[in-house]
């Protein structure tokens, strides 16, 4: 069954040519995209610059470990959720816990079955698409609760949250802050005339 996103990208960081040639094979065939990396750094590299919805990350790399790697994937951009699943060969407690506690979201037993593999893949991203989708829904009703529904400029709630971040941080830097408040003249009988709709 192929992926509903057929544009999902997924990085594949694995030293040994063959293990990513293996997976890529499996990959593009279940309709993914794939991008490849041959240690850390290229990792960090293409992470930056193409912002992949999966890494699969091997835990053997030859300039750095795959959980420190992982660890500096996910601190990129901390924002974003991008699951990071890893391939190891070694099935042992602490290996495992350290896979966690770099902040991987899985991990797989190499040799992997690819039938399972490819449903952790499926899932992953899955998740890693409705994250971001709650993350823009969250921006944009954050800066709906700042904008009057009526002019579309910046309302009181947001007014007073702007002085009060400016004069926080002009305090800090220990410059002034000026503020200029204007009325204006006759606005009751405008009001009263044209109503809320020319008043706004």
């Amino acid at each position: 069954m192929m992926p509903k996103n057929l544009s999902s990208l997924v990085l594949i960081v694995d030293s040994e040519a063959f293990n990513r040639q293996q997976l890529r094979l499996l990959l593009e065939q279940a309709g993914y995209r794939v991008v490849e990396a041959r240690n850390g750094m290229e990792a960090i590299n293409v992470f930056q610059q193409l912002r992949p919805q999966l890494v699969l990350l091997d835990t053997i790399l030859p300039d750095m470990k795959g959980f420190e790697c992982c660890a500096k994937l996910l601190s990129i951009d901390s924002s974003k959720y991008t699951p990071v699943l890893m391939l190891t060969v070694v099935e042992d407690t602490s290996s495992i816990e350290n896979a966690f506690l770099a902040g991987t979201t899985d991990y797989v037993i190499k040799p992997f079955n690819w039938s399972v593999l490819r449903q952790r893949i499926k899932c992953l991203i899955e998740q890693s698409q409705l994250h971001r989708k709650l993350v823009a829904i969250n921006e944009e009703l954050q800066r709906l609760v700042g904008i009057d529904s009526l002019t579309q400029v910046a309302n009181r709630r947001r007014f007073t949250e702007y002085i009060d971040q400016e004069w926080r941080r002009m305090t800090r830097l220990q410059q002034p802050v000026s503020l200029i408040l204007l009325d204006v003249d006759f606005f009751k009988s405008y009001n009263d005339t044209y109503r809320i709709l020319m008043n706004e």
